[in-house]
């Protein structure tokens, strides 16, 4: 790796009387700078600095030789561009201004580890080298207590902090975010590009894309459509994928992210000119990466199993590829059961090749069962010629039908309308996505009267400093704190508990105090606004009664909150 060892002389001066007594203090994941012993660095001068050259969509056009929209700058396995490593089917979605893709972990070269996970560190401080802004990533799982940001050393030699976000694809406030993000990338030359990633880059990532393309560049509902399902490289086939087909129609762009043709017609590449259907296949390892993606009775290719004419056993079959994921498909879905159909080209007998094909289809069998995998998990069958999957015309693509396809008999459910479940809603306690909404104050003020109203509402978006019960001087939980203060004043009858929690991290009898500060926080900014201290009471809960998973960062961000409970004289 890289390393940057800087001598900054115009955000400190060096005498020479300490000339003989510097240190190097660490900025990124590989980045450090000289200052003398005991110097405090000035952080927002140093990122103040001015790039030297200036990283415009056409910089970046050229830099990756982007062309279309299904373009891929880097591929399945993370290769294809060094610079980005850590990234994964990376494509272009706006140039120099949006990009979507993958976390490449599962095929990473040096530190492999379950594909359900953010990006690696190594792409989040390469993407920051090259200049992004801001990473997002798409699902929950693997978030807890992952960085959310990096400095580095950016290729226009200027100081670059990238901040990495966790965003939910299916919510529609979280879409929303991302828009204004983009937004904000397409009209500012200071602000660098966004990578928007899933775990693949199929589903999640083409999903928002998909929207993005309809907001900024005018895409048609079947268009944008066609552009997810072209992106999944043919992990698509799930009828539950459907609804996210019809939820892309259903966007309607928002009128205050609109951008200019001429701008629009800089950073918006265009569809592949010609689509090879041919591309759109699945192989045996969306049954280990994605299985929601594969329904029952799905027939999945071994391309990997090549038989020798006339032979019945394989070469290799302990090393083969493809076998090896057929097996941790097996393990990873113990509700798995398939049928190993055997396949023959149509040269010779009916009869012969009949039996040709299910020999073949039983020496895989055979094998799954020498390792350990129940009978009535596997079944096999000879197929013969039947189903050509390439021309008997020609020796080179006689070979391909000389095959062993995987049918997916059943499998576990992958059901509901999200891309990928993540089962994050075990807690009897912990509440949904909808009931969460209607929780907000901001949800009581804009619906009072309605019918479906609680008693208790959050006060949403008010954030408190970790550790801390200082009330934030500005943001939205402010606004909605000074909200409830009119409305107390609009309403003299109305009495509040104010009541206060904390996430399950730390010691309990801290978490106690510590909610009680905050809850009285908020009590004392409501008596120096003219409530009567009458009208209030205030009370800490700790980490009791959790709302959200404890076991992620964004529960427990749910979790420390100030709850209002309405109470009528």
């Amino acid at each position: 790796m890289k390393q940057f060892w800087l001598l900054i002389s115009f955000v400190f001066v060096i005498s020479s009387n300490l000339l003989a007594q510097l240190d190097t203090v660490k900025i990124g994941l590989d980045t450090w700078v000289i200052v003398p012993q005991g110097y405090k660095i000035n952080y927002d001068s140093l990122f103040a600095i001015h790039p030297q050259i200036e990283l415009n969509p056409q910089f970046y056009i050229e830099r990756y030789n982007e062309g279309d929209l299904m373009y891929k700058i880097t591929d399945n396995k993370g290769n294809g561009f060094d610079s980005l490593y850590g990234t994964r089917n990376m494509r272009p979605v706006l140039h120099g201004v949006a990009y979507r893709g993958g976390a490449n972990n599962y095929y990473h070269k040096t530190d492999n580890r379950d594909n359900q996970n953010p990006i690696p560190l190594d792409g989040m401080h390469n993407l920051c080298e090259e200049g992004f802004s801001t990473g997002i990533y798409l699902y929950r799982k693997g978030i807890e207590e992952y960085p959310m940001a990096d400095t580095c050393s950016c290729i226009d030699q200027s100081w670059n902090q990238f901040n990495y976000h966790q965003l939910d694809y299916f919510d529609s406030t979280h879409i929303y975010k991302m828009l204004q993000m983009t937004y904000l990338s397409a009209t500012n030359p200071d602000v660098g590009p966004i990578y928007l990633h899933c775990w693949n880059g199929w589903h999640a990532s083409g999903y928002v894309s998909a929207v993005m393309l309809k907001q900024f560049c005018g895409l048609s509902n079947w268009d944008a459509v066609n552009y997810w399902d072209l992106g999944t490289d043919g992990a698509n086939t799930s009828p539950r994928y459907q609804e996210q087909r019809e939820h892309i129609k259903e966007f309607v762009p928002y009128p205050e992210f609109m951008i200019s043709d001429s701008l629009q017609k800089c950073l918006c590449p265009k569809m592949p000119e010609k689509i090879d259907s041919s591309q759109l296949h699945v192989e045996i390892e969306h049954l280990v990466v994605v299985p929601e993606a594969i329904p029952v009775g799905f027939q999945i290719v071994l391309y990997n199993v090549n038989f020798a004419p006339g032979r019945t056993t394989l070469t290799g079959i302990e090393t083969n590829p493809d076998i090896i994921y057929l097996m941790q498909a097996l393990d990873v879905d113990p509700n798995l059961v398939i049928e190993i159909g055997g396949y023959t080209d149509n040269s010779g007998s009916y009869a012969e090749n009949m039996s040709l094909s299910a020999q073949r289809a039983k020496y895989i069998y055979d094998h799954l069962l020498a390792k350990g995998y129940p009978a009535e998990r596997i079944s096999y069958k000879g197929y013969g010629p039947a189903n050509p999957i390439y021309s008997n015309k020609y020796k080179s693509t006689r070979e391909g039908n000389r095959r062993i396809e995987i049918k997916v008999i059943n499998k576990t459910h992958h059901g509901g309308t999200q891309l990928v479940d993540e089962s994050v809603y075990e807690n009897a306690n912990v509440v949904d996505e909808e009931k969460l909404r209607k929780m907000s104050l901001s949800y009581f003020f804009e619906n009072q009267g309605a019918n479906d109203l609680g008693a208790v509402f959050i006060i949403d978006s008010l954030n408190f400093p970790s550790s801390m019960a200082t009330l934030p001087e500005s943001g939205i939980g402010k606004e909605n704190l000074d909200k409830l203060v009119g409305y107390m004043k609009e309403n003299k009858y109305v009495k509040i508990t104010i009541n206060g929690y904390t996430d399950a991290s730390g010691i309990e009898e801290n978490n106690l105090l510590l909610s009680e500060q905050r809850a009285k926080a908020v009590y004392d900014y409501l008596v120096a606004n003219g409530i009567e201290a009458s009208r209030l009471i205030y009370k800490g809960w700790g980490s009791e009664n959790p709302i959200a998973p404890n076991r992620y960062k964004w529960g427990r961000d749910i979790n420390r909150r100030i709850e209002i409970e309405f109470v009528a004289d």
